[in-house]
């Protein structure tokens, strides 16, 4: 099959060269093509259509890339690339990419994401957090209960959670109050099946792949700063009056 791959790309390859010598006769410029560009071709059509090129097709996309190349090969020698703030506002995004890429293909070690993990303990505690379910009513003294917007059984919520749903302070009163009833912003709360989970630090092993990309980001980041000082120190900054 490779050398049937290797033959098609060949005979597409010497259509267009064919084509493109009767367009001009100026070899001055050459315009190199390899299996890199046909397979790029190949991709873009195949995402927009959902299936690989035939012959025809593939030699129209390079025949169309082609004459692409050469107006962008002719402008770059006209200078129009120069002094132009889009262009160099996509050459910067370009390079940015590059640099923060650089540590993609980094594997950290199983003593490296461990020693992390010690050094970021912080980062992997469960806070104190409660479940409960609770009846709502809008007056105390009510014995019909009413509907609650944000439902009547919460698990494992912490202290901003509650309060976010039933308005400052609440958290403390379901641990502390001793009343039947207990007010939050929207009326009244008779809460049942109460369990507090105390805060814990979460184990390596149960955060493991957390730990993975809390490095790896932590660790490109630190690349993309170091390779921004490199290149600082190419360059220096002078005024010219």
């Amino acid at each position: 099959m490779k050398g049937i791959k290797e033959i098609l790309i060949f005979l597409v390859i010497g259509v267009v060269l064919v084509i493109i010598d009767n367009l001009s006769k100026d070899n001055t410029n050459e315009i190199p093509v390899d299996d890199q560009l046909l397979t790029q071709l190949n991709q873009a059509f195949e995402l927009q259509f959902d299936r690989e090129p035939n012959d025809t097709e593939l030699t129209n996309l390079l025949v169309s890339w082609y004459e692409d190349e050469i107006l962008y090969q002719e402008a770059l020698s006209k200078g129009f690339d120069l002094d132009d703030e889009i262009v160099r506002r996509r050459l910067i995004q370009k390079y940015n990419d590059f640099l923060k890429t650089q540590a993609f293909n980094y594997v950290p070690s199983e003593d490296e994401l461990k020693s992390f993990y010690e050094d970021n303990l912080v980062k992997y505690i469960k806070p104190f957090n409660i479940s409960f379910s609770h009846r709502f009513y809008k007056r105390k003294d009510s014995n019909q209960t009413d509907v609650f917007f944000s439902g009547i059984t919460f698990t494992e919520v912490s202290e901003l959670k509650v309060n976010s749903n039933f308005g400052p302070g609440f958290f403390q009163k379901v641990l502390e109050s001793t009343d039947k009833r207990i007010s939050s912003t929207y009326g009244w709360h008779e809460i049942y099946d109460l369990e507090i989970y105390p805060e814990k630090i979460i184990t390596y092993e149960d955060i493991k792949e957390n730990v993975l990309n809390d490095f790896m980001l932590a660790h490109n980041t630190e690349m993309y700063e170091e390779n921004i000082l490199k290149i600082r120190d190419k360059y220096e900054l002078i005024y010219n009056d």
